[in-house]
């Protein structure tokens, strides 16, 4: 549908300011930072950008090629895009509650429990390269887990939302590296009050922990007060530091778990996820054996293998706190097993194993941005402010893929 509509720029534009106008994107723009340094105002930027992604036109192509009297130009864009003043992680995060108060909240599902199914936030890294570059700030030598091989690039830790079905991004950050040897180039300086300005802090936190930075990519989320009560994340963020935090921050978490050395308290004892696991298998092949001979029969199949009850040790303050683990049948290597985790033990194992599905909701917009939205290929900027909004434009343009479908939809 999108394709009928990339020789039409008028039409185009003029549902971009519709839907700039239903989510009053003018108010969130004011409220993040973004002013008007000179003599084009704010919105006449925004639009004239949001155009050209929906046109498939890179900028300069489209101020080489076309002659459609535009004041808008190469060099105000730019300075657009490389304001440390704006706060693009408030943006996406205060547009995300838009749409999803008035989209989404209203369609709520029930899960396999018959109940109404909660909302929530899912946390994922992708890579993103540019192994071409040579001065890009910021970008540092990274591990592709995919492809077992290092890259050149960043790590694009994204924070997103989701009810089950949708998935809506709402905080992200470039990650470089906090190994020095690793960066290959460093951040630019900054002076005076600049160092209270968005583009210091997110350039601080590209040089964290990933898992820090995750910590403070879901305090952007809380101070947007959009509503969800769990966590999902990968094995990457499973560390009892990083589970303790995010209970912190007023969320539950459901992850997958390292097969590693990391000791559990199970039944008094410490234990890793192997022994665990073993005790489970044994314990089981004696029921079993009881209840066959006391002639029961078998019951239907589950979906899990075992589930049990564990306790989670925060060695820095000393706490301990009881959470479930359940145990699932890897398909991809049956004689393994898979580990999930879950702080909430009120939920059954159905529904831990459920709501972990709706993890792959993010995996789907990593497809759609690099794959359909060109992310890696979009610009060939060296300064780091630039591509975090070159970045966000992507995102945002996913963002609103399922309103202004809608929108192109309506009959003229």
């Amino acid at each position: 549908m999108l394709m009928n509509f990339t020789t039409n720029n008028e039409n185009i534009s003029s549902h971009v300011k519709k839907f700039s106008h239903q989510f009053k994107i003018g108010g969130i723009l004011q409220a993040c930072g973004a002013c008007k340094q000179k003599g084009i105002k704010v919105m006449k930027v925004f639009h004239y950008l949001n155009s050209l992604l929906w046109c498939n036109i890179t900028m300069n192509r489209d101020q080489r090629t076309r002659n459609h009297g535009n004041p808008v130009r190469k060099d105000t864009c730019h300075r657009f895009l490389q304001s440390v003043l704006t706060d693009w992680n408030k943006f996406l995060s205060l547009l995300a509650k838009a749409i999803i108060y008035k989209s989404f909240i209203p369609l709520r599902r029930k899960d396999c429990e018959g109940k109404e199914k909660p909302f929530f936030l899912i946390a994922d890294d992708s890579s993103y390269y540019r192994n071409r570059s040579k001065k890009v700030e910021l970008f540092a030598k990274n591990w592709d887990h995919a492809l077992g091989r290092y890259y050149k690039g960043f790590r694009m830790l994204t924070l997103a939302w989701t009810d089950g079905i949708s998935v809506l991004p709402v905080a992200f950050c470039n990650m470089s590296t906090c190994n020095i040897k690793n960066r290959l180039n460093e951040a630019k300086t900054f002076c005076g009050k600049k160092q209270e300005s968005f583009g210091y802090r997110i350039r601080q936190l590209a040089q964290q922990k990933m898992n820090d930075t995750l910590i403070d990519l879901i305090e952007v989320a809380n101070a947007a007060k959009l509503r969800a009560k769990y966590v999902l994340c990968d094995k990457w963020f499973s560390s009892p530091v990083t589970i303790f935090s995010i209970l912190n921050t007023d969320h539950e978490v459901i992850c997958m778990l390292k097969n590693s050395s990391t000791y559990y308290v199970h039944e008094g004892n410490r234990r890793t996820l192997k022994q665990i696991f073993s005790i489970l298998v044994d314990a089981d092949r004696v029921q079993r054996k009881l209840d066959r001979k006391a002639g029961k029969r078998k019951g239907k199949p589950r979906k899990f293998l075992f589930s049990t009850i564990i306790s989670l040790v925060n060695k820095k303050e000393g706490t301990a706190k009881e959470v479930k683990l359940v145990f699932v049948r890897n398909r991809n290597k049956k004689s393994e097993f898979l580990s999930i985790l879950c702080t909430d033990t009120g939920l059954t194992e159905d529904q831990v194993i459920e709501f972990y599905g709706c993890r792959w909701g993010v995996i789907l917009l990593f497809h759609t941005c690099k794959s359909f939205l060109r992310l890696q290929k979009s610009t060939q900027s060296l300064d780091y402010s630039e591509i975090q909004s070159f970045v966000l434009k992507a995102k945002h343009r996913d963002h609103h893929v399922p309103v202004f479908d809608a929108l192109l939809a309506e009959p003229q």
